[in-house]
């Protein structure tokens, strides 16, 4: 029973994860990076990542898939590059504060992360995915990692 209900929330998590990086007039570039993210293909989607990067400077989206990118290979000076160059581009990108809110717990900079659920909660007072998603993830309730 508990392997069944740690798939379920592996899935919905997978989906609202990616359905964060949904954009009706994305290009074939950053359409294929977020399926190589959904399939967990990390240094595939950074090369695609990179070049999208230096074509759209200035999405804080594909910043925020290649801090992200980068934070699940373990490549975490380049993550917290790439989430601060994401949140610089867009202070108020929902996902960019989540996923480095994460970063910063996954890091063991607890209070960042804590930073980052107060920014997330004053931008999204009545709640939202991104602050639930980081509320649990640094209360221990989401897989880490």
């Amino acid at each position: 029973m508990k392997s069944i209900f740690l798939i379920i929330i592996l899935i919905i998590t997978q989906s609202i994860y990616a359905a964060s990086y949904n954009k009706p007039s994305a290009s074939k570039l950053y359409k294929d990076a977020v399926q190589l993210v959904k399939k967990e293909q990390f240094e595939s989607a950074i090369k695609k990542l990179t070049k999208y990067t230096k074509k759209k400077p200035k999405d804080s989206d594909g910043w925020t898939l290649l801090a992200f990118s980068n934070r699940k290979i373990n490549n975490f000076d380049k993550a917290r590059k790439f989430y601060e160059k994401a949140i610089f581009i867009d202070k108020n990108n929902k996902t960019a504060l989540e996923y480095q809110g994460e970063f910063f717990a996954q890091i063991g900079e607890m209070e960042k992360a804590k930073e980052n659920l107060d920014k997330l909660f004053s931008l999204c007072p009545n709640s939202c995915k991104e602050y639930e998603m980081l509320k649990d993830y640094i209360s221990g309730k989401e897989k880490k990692g």
